[in-house]
C-alpha cells in the first residue's frame, strides 16, 4: 500500500502538496493574560501595558479572578511613615527565607530564599533543601551581583532566624564590611519588603495550582 509519493532530497523526502494559510486573531483576552503572567495584579498589568509589553491588549477590564481570591491571603504590615527607597543600588538588601513546604521539588528542595534590592526592588531567588543552605546561596549571590554591578553590599537586613545568625554568615559579612541589620523578633512586619516578596511568590504559585486543579 503507497502512503505517499516524494522526491529523495539527501536524506529527506519532499511532498507535493497544497499550502493553506491559516489567519490566527490576535488574543485580546485580558482573563487569559492575567493567568498568563502567573496571576499579576491589575496594577501590575497597567504598568505592563503603558510600557507597551502587551500590545494586542485594548481593554485591561477582566473579571474577578476566584483563584486570586483562594490562593492569596496576607496580614498587612505595620504603617510606613515616609519610607524612601535608597538612593543606590547594593545600599540596602532585604532576605528571608520561607518554608518547609509540604512536597518537595523533583530536585528534593523544601525552601527558598530571596535578596532584595532596596533600590530597584529587583528579586533573586535560590531553591533550598535545607535552611543550612542559605549561607552558601549568599556567597554565590553576593559574588554574582558584585560582578555585575560593580558595587559592593552595605547592608543586609533580615529577621532573627538562625540561618542568619551562623557564625560563619556573621564572620563574612564582618570581613567585607557588610552591616547584618536584624528586625524586632516575632514582628514579621519589620522585615516587610521580604515578606511581601516571598507571599507573592507563593500566592503566584497557589493561583496557578488552583486554576490547573492541582492540590493547594
Amino acid at each position: 500500500m503507497t502512503i505517499a509519493r516524494g522526491k529523495k532530497s539527501g536524506t529527506l523526502y519532499k511532498t507535493e502538496g497544497a499550502c493553506h494559510l491559516i489567519a490566527v486573531a490576535m488574543n485580546e483576552n485580558p482573563n487569559l493574560w492575567h493567568r498568563r503572567l502567573g496571576h499579576m495584579s491589575e496594577k501590575g498589568m497597567r504598568i505592563m501595558h503603558s510600557k507597551g509589553k502587551l500590545p494586542s491588549l485594548q481593554s485591561l477590564e477582566f473579571d474577578m479572578c476566584e483563584d486570586c481570591i483562594l490562593g492569596k491571603q496576607k496580614r498587612v504590615s505595620f504603617q510606613r511613615s515616609g519610607r524612601i527607597p535608597k538612593k543606590e543600588r547594593l545600599e540596602l538588601v532585604h532576605s528571608d527565607v520561607w518554608g518547609p513546604t509540604t512536597v518537595s521539588s523533583i530536585g528534593g528542595k523544601r525552601y527558598f530564599v530571596t535578596f532584595i534590592d532596596d533600590h530597584s526592588r529587583k528579586v533573586w531567588t535560590y531553591f533550598l533543601k535545607n535552611k543550612s543552605e542559605v549561607f552558601e546561596a549568599f556567597k554565590i549571590w553576593k559574588a554574582m551581583v558584585e560582578n555585575e554591578t560593580g558595587l559592593k553590599i552595605k547592608k543586609l537586613r533580615s529577621d532573627n532566624g538562625g540561618e542568619y545568625e551562623d557564625t560563619r554568615f556573621k564572620k563574612f559579612c564582618y570581613e567585607h564590611g557588610i552591616r547584618m541589620e536584624r528586625t524586632v523578633p516575632g514582628t514579621p512586619q519589620h522585615n516587610g519588603v521580604a515578606e511581601r516578596m516571598n507571599r507573592t511568590l507563593t500566592e503566584r504559585a497557589r493561583s496557578l495550582r488552583l486554576q490547573s486543579g492541582l492540590p493547594k
